[in-house]
């Protein structure tokens, strides 16, 4: 397993890379989230051994499992849809949040980090496509739900993410969200990050003002 991670990573490394000459950007200015819904400890093990230490997780009970099962130097991003129930297993194992877009949520998140003195990292999630049944915010009313998370004691602001949809619209969906954060980080320059780009998409993602991916399948294998 330990050789079939190491010539994924490199292999996807060369990619990261390969795509962020093209903008003026190196390797390392790309914040890469491996996503390891459904892999076992032992693959975010050997993940973390080759140098990766940022997972993303889409469900609560596995985000708590694994993070009780690994130890070291591993951030925590939580990826999937958030729902007020599981608020405090995310709050208490999730270092980021990236799928944040309704008040509800953010109160929960922020009265759950509250009661164990944490300030979690969070992006807003942002339906670029205005699709009815994809989850995240609508696009104008982004500004003043930013203003609102940011306004929170122990919720930090640090961007948007998207999810471009995979078709013809990618490209212009992507030149959206890259004009979309530059209104936001205008106003909030700490929202640093666009956190967009998956297996699919990731190298059209970077050439598009991406500098945040999530990536599974290429590191970690098909499912």
């Amino acid at each position: 397993m330990r050789k079939e991670l190491e010539t994924n990573i490199n292999s996807l490394e060369l990619k990261i890379a390969k795509a962020s000459k093209t903008v003026s950007k190196n390797l390392g200015d790309i914040f890469l989230i491996a996503v390891s819904k459904k892999k076992n400890i032992e693959h975010i093990r050997t993940a973390q051994n080759l140098g990766i230490n940022n997972f993303g997780e889409n469900y609560a009970q596995e985000l708590e499992e694994k993070a009780n099962n690994i130890d070291g130097n591993v951030c925590w991003h939580f990826i999937g849809p958030l729902q007020s129930n599981k608020a405090k297993i995310i709050a208490k194992y999730a270092n980021w949040i990236h799928t944040i877009d309704r008040k509800k949520i953010a109160d929960k998140i922020n009265e759950e980090c509250k009661k164990i003195n944490k300030i979690i990292n969070a992006c807003i999630q942002v339906n670029i496509s205005n699709e009815s049944t994809k989850s995240g915010i609508n696009l104008e009313n982004l500004m003043d739900f930013a203003k609102y998370v940011d306004s929170m004691e122990n919720i930090n602001l640090k961007g948007i993410m998207v999810l471009p949809s995979l078709g013809e619209n990618n490209k212009k969906q992507m030149q959206d969200s890259k004009l979309l954060h530059e209104e936001l980080i205008s106003v909030f320059p700490h929202a640093e990050y666009l956190s967009m780009g998956t297996t699919n998409d990731f190298e059209t993602a970077i050439v598009s003002g991406s500098n945040m991916i999530r990536v599974g399948e290429l590191i970690f294998g098909k499912r």
